[in-house]
């Protein structure tokens, strides 16, 4: 069973490519695939981000204030519409993140962020964390923002580091066009 709620500290870090195999070769002997890794290859993590409108929580965040929070809906790989996938709200205070995240169809979690249709309760679900969810939508003018897709390794999760306002600069632009 998945981790549902949990907290840590993060720290990110932008590494060029020949520290990162420095790093990977280093621990390879000491670490293991993890269970979303098929037969030792690196593989899709997927995630869509929601905001308000006028962006409201990424320029939040930017202003690294010391509480902020969001709502991701993660999977690893690429899903189909009944394949189960993550919703997932972070809030962040003072440094610590808390993530709290349940299961759902993709099909489920697009009906709920995208059309208030609540889910019926399944055994795979934490309807605690539904419900914190539905708070945070009802609470919050949201919609889809950005899709942003990064490869893992299996030994140890490479991630892209993209400055958001950048990325949000660049759709709106597009967006222009």
């Amino acid at each position: 069973m998945a981790i549902e709620v949990f907290s840590r500290y993060e720290k990110k870090y932008l590494i060029d490519d020949s520290t990162y195999r420095y790093i990977i070769d280093s621990i390879s002997d000491h670490m293991v695939p993890d269970k979303y890794s098929k037969n030792g290859e690196f593989y899709n993590i997927a995630n869509i981000y929601y905001d308000t409108l006028d962006d409201a929580l990424i320029r939040a965040s930017i202003e690294k204030p010391v509480y902020k929070e969001k709502l991701r809906l993660r999977s690893y790989g690429v899903p189909e519409l009944d394949d189960k996938v993550f919703l997932e709200i972070k809030k962040k205070y003072k440094g610590l993140v808390n993530k709290r995240r349940t299961k759902l169809k993709l099909c489920e979690a697009y009906d709920l962020t995208m059309d208030g249709i609540y889910p019926e309760i399944q055994d795979y679900m934490n309807p605690q964390v539904l419900s914190e969810i539905e708070y945070f939508l009802k609470c919050t003018s949201y919609n889809l923002r950005y899709i942003l897709h990064t490869i893992v390794v299996p030994i140890l999760r490479q991630t892209i580091l993209i400055l958001e306002l950048h990325l949000i600069q660049i759709l709106n632009h597009e967006e222009q066009m």
